[in-house]
Order: structure tokens, then sequence, then C-alpha cells
């Protein structure tokens, strides 16, 4: 099923959480009424006001802004710490644009509570990063029931808390 569709949402799951990963495929979506959430919505249409925003990306997601001209594309993430989730995600993003025919050649993935800014380059071992982690979501989704459920530190602050610790 190489063709599956995947956001980039799900491969920032992946490094989050599996099971979450397998539950929001499946169309298990409690976010919106999460306040985590709503704070990093907040916080995406608070900032950066000047920029045009939400670029849909087809069916793979949305960036929250880009600087096409200079080549690179903007996320905006509520987190006080950078993750791996959100490294995948942009290099995701970078991938779709780069396959569709628009040369981008980095992201910046903003912490506006952090103050601080990384960048995600796009090379040639970002793309076999990004071919794997398609890969690695896809035998996730593909399996019959959820991952076996693992307690992170950031469990509790989760949107799908309720769903795997009841």
């Amino acid at each position: 099923m190489s063709n599956m569709h995947i956001t980039g949402k799900e491969i920032s799951y992946l490094y989050v959480c599996q099971r979450k990963l397998w539950l929001f495929h499946h169309g298990i979506r409690p976010e919106l009424e999460n306040v985590n959430v709503q704070i990093g919505m907040h916080i995406h249409e608070t900032t950066f006001t000047r920029e045009e925003k939400d670029i849909p990306l087809g069916d793979v997601g949305v960036i929250d802004w880009a600087s096409f001209k200079n080549g690179y594309i903007h996320e905006t993430k509520k987190g006080k710490t950078p993750g791996k989730g959100d490294d995948a995600q942009v290099r995701y993003y970078l991938w779709w644009l780069n396959e569709n025919g628009i040369q981008i050649s980095e992201a910046r993935i903003h912490y506006p509570k952090i103050k601080q800014t990384k960048t995600v380059l796009w090379d040639n071992e970002a793309k076999s990063r990004t071919l794997k982690d398609m890969e690695d979501c896809r035998k996730v989704i593909n399996t019959e029931a959820p991952p076996s459920l693992h307690e992170y530190p950031y469990c509790k602050s989760c949107a799908y808390m309720e769903i795997c610790f009841s």
C-alpha cells in the first residue's frame, strides 16, 4: 500500500506516539476539544501576523507560511522543546513540495515560547529519512489494532489521554 495517504501530522505522530498515529489515521480525533491544541492554534493565529498563512499542500497538510522566493517554508510550534516530530513533519512538507516541482531548500521551525528558530535543510539525507518515515508510518497504520500503550511524560497533556487511559 505504498500510495496510502499520509499527512504531515501523521509523520510527526510517528515520533511523538505511534498509538496516537494509529488512532488519528483511523478517524479518532479529539484534538479540537483539547486546551493544549487550542493554545497552539492561538499561538499560530497571533504570531507572524503580517505573513500570509495556512498554505495548503494538497491533502498532506498545511504549512504555516512561506518565503517561496527565498526557498524556505515556516512552521510555528507551541512547544518549549524542539522535537524530532517537528523536524520530520517539515521534512515531509519539503519532500512534497520538491516532488511537486516547487524547489524549496529548507524549513524554519519557530518556537515563540522560547524565542528560538530551528532550520531543517532539504538534502539527500533528508529525503532518505522522509521516505523511511513514510514507510514506518504505513507499517504502524496497517496493523489491525493500535500499538500498545506506552506512558510518556507528555501523556497527561495529550488530547488522546482519556482514550488511552480510560
